[in-house]
């Protein structure tokens, strides 16, 4: 059986308890006995029902050790074994070929059983990098990377179920990772393209990839201003709808018409934006799931 055992760690802040130090086994694994080492245990996070550390895994035969996480429910008032395990088989079993691609690489979940018999969980996970903190300031490249990694685990059948910027990593080569499994559920998606930052908010035919796409901040603004008249909601900016647009203004200026011109630019280059998404090819729409 697999073992993994921890080095002396900080607990979390206003916990008195010390993460054990014995030798603690792998759940449900069949194959070679090993033993792991997880040293330079760090708390990013705690919460009432999770914690979070940072650390060094040492494998067997290995002398280079691997920057990992680890999530716990031993500080929580009660312990939850069910999710702990479940979302380690979303990691090993449902979506394992999407490991190192959409998720992070998973280790192996380990539990302790105390004096008290909780059984307590520790589920390993390579480090990723860090969640998104301001969206406004990851490429328009990465933002399409990360529909296409929450599209690749619907592809494998099952929606996420908690996505947020917390749950979406950006590794330090910009690649996206998706986190905290807990609550991910079957799934058969009708997405059947993709969706390009920049494009009109349309209805693709999912939920969840819908919220993933104003997570991201894909759409196009639902309003442009013309500097220094009005803002006007994106969808009236079509050919032939000048005179509409000018009523608008009548509210506010005597003579709207002297501002035709500027709000037909403004039109012509809201169409201009509709115009290059429409002749997008159908080559390019196709999701890329590897």
């Amino acid at each position: 059986m697999t073992s993994l055992q921890f080095s002396p760690a900080p607990s979390p802040r206003g916990s008195r308890k010390k993460l054990p130090t014995t030798k603690l086994q792998r759940y449900d694994f069949e194959g070679e006995a090993q033993e792991y080492s997880i040293h330079d245990l760090k708390v990013l996070a705690s919460h009432k029902d999770t914690s979070v550390y940072k650390g060094l895994l040492l494998l067997p035969g290995s002398v280079d050790p691997i920057n990992v996480v680890v999530k716990t429910d031993f500080f929580a008032e009660t312990p939850r074994p069910k999710d702990f395990e479940y979302e380690a088989d979303m990691y090993e079993l449902q979506l394992w070929d999407l490991q190192d691609k959409a998720i992070p690489h998973c280790y192996g979940l380990f539990q302790y059983k105390g004096e008290d018999d909780r059984t307590s969980s520790f589920l390993v996970l390579r480090h990723c990098g860090g969640p998104i903190v301001e969206p406004r300031d990851i490429t328009n490249s990465i933002k399409s990377q990360v529909l296409n990694a929450v599209y690749c685990i619907h592809y494998a059948g099952f929606t996420h179920g908690d996505l947020s910027y917390d749950n979406i990593l950006i590794s330090e080569d910009g690649r996206p990772f998706i986190i905290d499994l807990e609550a991910a559920r079957p799934h058969v998606c009708e997405v059947k393209e993709r969706v390009f930052v920049g494009e009109e908010r349309r209805d693709v035919g999912c939920a969840e990839m819908m919220q993933c796409a104003a997570l991201m901040q894909i759409w196009a603004d639902a309003y442009v201003r013309l500097e220094g008249v009005c803002t006007f909601y994106r969808g009236d900016l079509r050919h032939g709808n000048t005179d509409y647009l000018l009523s608008l203004l009548s509210h506010r200026y005597d003579d709207p018409s002297v501002h035709r011109p500027y709000v037909e630019q403004l039109v012509e280059q809201v169409e201009a934006e509709r115009e290059h998404f429409r002749n997008i090819p159908p080559e390019k729409r196709v999701i890329a799931v590897e």
